[in-house]
């Protein structure tokens, strides 16, 4: 949530029909609300052209995260599988005086 209210796709197409809607309007700054000019307006374009490509990586990167996440559970899973294995037969084959050294501090 962001102090709009809004998401930031919805801001990010306001922003867009706010911008066409400034340049239909006319060249002079009489032509504009408020003041509002050339100068004002090429600024908030390229403000909104930069803020949609940073979009774009975002969703890039999170598209990454998520996948980069699946295989570390995938592999943390079978880490996890693979020492209670060595644990276990550690425990089978070694004396309880030296599990230590294998980083185990279980007591039985």
């Amino acid at each position: 949530m962001n102090i709009f209210g809004k998401s930031d796709a919805e801001i990010i197409s306001e922003a867009r029909i706010m911008i066409d809607a400034l340049n239909r309007i006319g060249d002079t700054s009489e032509d504009f609300p408020m003041g509002l000019g050339k100068t004002f307006i090429d600024e908030f374009t390229a403000l909104r052209d930069n803020v949609v490509t940073h979009n774009s990586e975002v969703d890039k990167l999170k598209a990454d995260l998520a996948a980069k996440t699946m295989q570390f559970n995938d592999e943390m899973k079978r880490m996890k599988k693979l020492y209670s294995e060595a644990k276990e037969r550690v425990k089978e084959s070694v004396a309880q005086e030296k599990w230590e050294q294998f980083g185990i501090d279980d007591k039985k």
